[in-house]
């Protein structure tokens, strides 16, 4: 997890850098919620645990580097492939297993590979761990499913 570590002093600089309040509260308890759920659940699901848990890291770190949700699973996946690949800790493979299940979060109503399943649960989840009353279309509502199953 040493890797980890280091991605995850990089998005503390950013949050702090960008982030104020609310948003920089939110942040934290988002990005590292979903981190240690991705965390936990990849011993479940026989995943790489390091990998799921910087991809729960860097899922929405474009929302919080740039101050806006828009397009936020394509921006997050690229500049999370340009921070791991600067850190010269990943190889290929690693780097694009990250950015896939990045990239591919925010697609609830198709399915990926396993990864990025994960993360589509562990992102739902951790919402509504935090906001039980939020409004859940069917693509929420099959992550949550799978997990209160597991």
């Amino acid at each position: 997890m040493k890797r980890y570590i280091e991605i995850e002093k990089q998005v503390y600089q950013e949050i702090e850098k960008n982030c104020f309040g609310n948003k920089k509260r939110n942040g934290y308890r988002h990005l590292f919620g979903v981190s240690h759920l991705c965390l936990l659940y990849s011993i479940r699901f026989q995943l790489d645990q390091e990998l799921c848990a910087i991809m729960g890291l860097l899922h929405d770190y474009s929302v919080y580097k740039n101050n806006t949700s828009f397009n936020h699973a394509f921006l997050s996946s690229e500049l999370a492939q340009k921070m791991l690949e600067e850190t010269l800790l990943f190889d290929e493979k690693e780097i694009e297993i990250i950015v896939e299940a990045i990239k591919n979060h925010s697609t609830k109503n198709q399915r990926y590979d396993p990864y990025s399943e994960l993360l589509k649960m562990c992102d739902v989840v951790e919402t509504f761990l935090h906001e039980p009353e939020m409004i859940l279309d069917s693509n929420k509502k099959y992550y949550l499913e799978k997990w209160q199953k597991l």
